[in-house]
């Protein structure tokens, strides 16, 4: 601001010096135009002087003529000044200037000019003009500087609230939208990606301890289909079993073996389609822990449903992967592209798989299964149902909880902590259940014992 009104201050000093130059520039335009009046007239006076002496023929009328010259006291002459522009002097405006001269009737000297002292009023009366129109003027200027600068001032102002308000509204919509979180911040920005390492490392150790065991030991539960009336072992240290709660790994590892090769295809190949853009778009971390959830969930559910069943495959893992795309179409559904293509594929996948199990629960019983040597062994192992939905019940509700939330709404916290409740409660009470259960077997174990060698002793026999 106090650069404005300097700049203001500075280009009225160069008008008013701009001024000052065309007044003395016209001042000596005016003083030689006089000087050759001037001249102009002393030659014609001279001219006349010549005539008259040459008419005369005798020295007396000469010395008469001298004698009675008439006395050239003073002329007054109007001398017509050009106008000038009106943003120059303002001595300028006058019309005309007037000048007195006294003419001497010496013949030896010339005349002396003498301007009168109407022209040193006029002219001090335009230098008193000029003073105050000059002054006017840089009043006017100056007011008018203000003006402008106060209002420059208020339109800084204005664009000054304008700016905080927008940054503002800004951080809002930017802290809103992406929930406090900075990587789903740089996520919807940046549009990133991330390389879906988890689907596909999980893919290949999987398919590769399939490939070891049916190489290698060919009575594990990967060989059941290609080798006639062979159980599935149960001394796997991967298989889940009822009777050894207490490895608790055995939770998680069972996810490693598969009845045999259609069961781990038909798993890779889900986990695979469904699993890999879920974790382009939230990270491996996150589909890692909703893939385990899954798979941790699939055995406390049978361990409490089906407490003599032993589990293998991966399956309580994929239906979370399929149930955390609801998750996600619960919380993104307006930032999604393509949101119903995903809950289409979804949908009719379950629907095919929901199917087919109903088919050869009720109805493949009544077919008329062919020999054994026409095809060995082939009943397949029968299917979980309880670890497929208790999966899918861990991958909805953890999914909502650890899926990133591009768009957070006021709702949404209720259904956070409700699916956080559901999925604790449930766990919680499958853990407690195991626990009972496995401290009642073992003593129930135990007081069986005490009982048969009492009973032993009461018959003599020990």
């Amino acid at each position: 601001m106090e650069q404005f009104a300097a700049q203001i201050w500075q280009q009225q000093q160069q008008q008013q010096q701009k001024e000052q130059q065309n007044q003395q520039q016209e001042q000596q335009r005016t003083s030689e135009q006089l000087a050759a009046v001037e001249l102009n007239e002393l030659q014609q006076q001279q001219q006349q002087q010549q005539q008259e002496q040459r008419k005369t023929s005798t020295v007396v009328a000469v010395n008469n003529n001298k004698n009675k010259l008439p006395a050239i006291e003073a002329t007054i002459i109007d001398i017509p000044l050009p106008s000038a522009p009106p943003s120059l002097s303002c001595t300028t405006t006058t019309a005309s200037a007037a000048i007195a001269l006294e003419v001497k009737s010496s013949s030896s000297s010339p005349p002396a000019v003498a301007c009168s002292s109407s022209t040193s009023s006029s002219s001090s009366s335009s230098s008193s003009y000029d003073t105050d129109s000059s002054t006017t003027s840089s009043t006017c200027c100056t007011r008018h500087g203000e003006h402008i600068y106060m209002e420059k001032a208020q339109h800084t102002k204005m664009q000054q609230q304008q700016q905080m308000q927008q940054q503002q509204q800004q951080q809002h919509q930017h802290q809103y939208a992406c929930n406090e979180d900075p990587e789903a911040c740089d996520l919807k920005s940046d549009h990133r990606l991330h390389w879906p390492l988890f689907m596909l490392l999980i893919s290949i150790v999987e398919v590769a301890i399939f490939a070891y065991d049916s190489a290698t030991v060919p009575a594990t539960a990967t060989t059941r289909q290609l080798i006639a009336n062979m159980p599935i072992p149960s001394d796997s240290v991967f298989i889940y079993r009822p009777d050894r709660r207490l490895q608790v790994w055995r939770f998680l590892s069972y996810m490693f073996l598969h009845a045999n090769w259609f069961h781990l295809g038909f798993n890779v190949v889900i986990q695979l389609f469904y699993g890999i853009p879920l974790e382009m778009m939230h990270g491996s971390a996150r589909i890692a822990i909703v893939y385990c959830a899954g798979v941790f969930a699939g055995a406390l559910g049978t361990s409490v449903v089906d407490s003599e069943v032993y589990l293998v495959g991966a399956s309580g893992g994929v239906y979370a992967i399929l149930a955390a795309h609801l998750a996600n179409l619960t919380l993104n559904y307006r930032q999604m592209r393509f949101a119903s293509v995903q809950l289409l594929a979804v949908l009719i996948f379950v629907n095919c798989d929901l199917g087919y199990a109903l088919y050869t629960q009720y109805l493949d019983s009544q077919v008329e299964k062919p020999p054994p040597a026409v095809w060995p062994n082939y009943d397949p192992p029968p299917v979980s149902y309880v670890a497929h939905m208790t999966g899918a019940l861990a991958g909805f509700t953890i999914g909502l909880l650890v899926l990133k939330n591009f768009e957070h709404r006021p709702f949404e916290n209720l259904i956070w902590w409700l699916a956080l409740g559901v999925y604790s409660a449930f766990t919680v009470f499958a853990i407690v259940f195991n626990l009972i259960n496995t401290m009642t077997g073992q003593l129930v174990e135990e007081r069986s014992e005490v009982v048969a060698q009492q009973l032993l002793y009461d018959l003599g026999v020990s």
